[in-house]
């Protein structure tokens, strides 16, 4: 389909000194991959994979969101936690090249694997997406040679399945699931019966009284991001 298996112990853009232990989900681990001020006052974590459908639509409807009035302006610190989720070795693929570039470019990777996403699917349905993972190889400053290099780096598999491991051992059961400032928020049923809501702690979340849709877009996010930003001031 691609070539082998797997993932290099590679440092996070930035590290704590008072990192938590793999116990605590909530709290951000050493060694992750991340984004933003360390003393940023929210911590949002992602649980996510590259060949998750619904990670790849939060993705394109929120990012940029995220990104540009959140995490540039020192409010959110944003750590990406990997699962293999959705077809497990596509996402097995995508994450190895991630972590095998330049660690400088992982998220440049990772944006790319979600942006390139529904070619990689038509790909694998028509014989395999190995030339779409060359040209995100390529991107990220790698050539033919040393990305099958990589697929066949057993130590970069096992750290990705490490990381997959240790996600169930979270709790996590899907994807994407967050977590802000230790309060885990994912998806479920509405309990009003129409379409998906974001759920709190397994309770469904409301804000000013409102449920908020899964797929309400960037000012729906929006409003949970400010809404424990806002708890965090308190």
């Amino acid at each position: 389909m691609i070539a082998g298996a797997v993932v290099f112990a590679a440092p996070a853009l930035a590290q704590d000194e008072a990192a938590a232990p793999a116990s605590d989900p909530g709290l951000e681990r050493e060694g992750e991959w991340t984004l933003g001020e360390p003393d940023a006052p929210l911590l949002m974590i992602e649980y996510a994979s590259v060949a998750c459908g619904h990670c790849a639509h939060w993705y394109e409807d929120n990012w940029a969101m995220v990104s540009d009035e959140f995490i540039s302006t020192g409010e959110v610190r944003f750590v990406l936690r990997e699962m293999l989720t959705g077809e497990p070795r596509l996402a097995m693929a995508g994450f190895m090249t991630a972590r095998c570039a330049d660690p400088d470019l992982y998220f440049d990777a990772i944006h790319l694997l979600f942006e390139e996403q529904h070619a990689i699917f038509e790909a694998a349905r028509d014989g395999g997406p190995r030339e779409q993972y060359l040209q995100i190889a390529a991107a990220l400053g790698m050539d033919e040679a040393a990305f099958d290099a990589c697929l066949e780096n057993q130590d970069v598999l096992q750290a990705v399945l490490a990381e997959h491991e240790q996600a169930v051992e979270d709790g996590v059961g899907g994807t994407p699931t967050f977590f802000f400032n230790g309060v885990m928020v994912n998806s479920g049923a509405s309990p009003e019966g129409q379409g998906w809501v974001w759920y709190a702690e397994g309770e469904p979340l409301r804000i000013d009284g409102d449920l908020l849709p899964t797929d309400g877009g960037a000012d729906t996010f929006r409003r949970i991001i400010l809404h424990y930003l806002n708890q965090a001031g308190e």
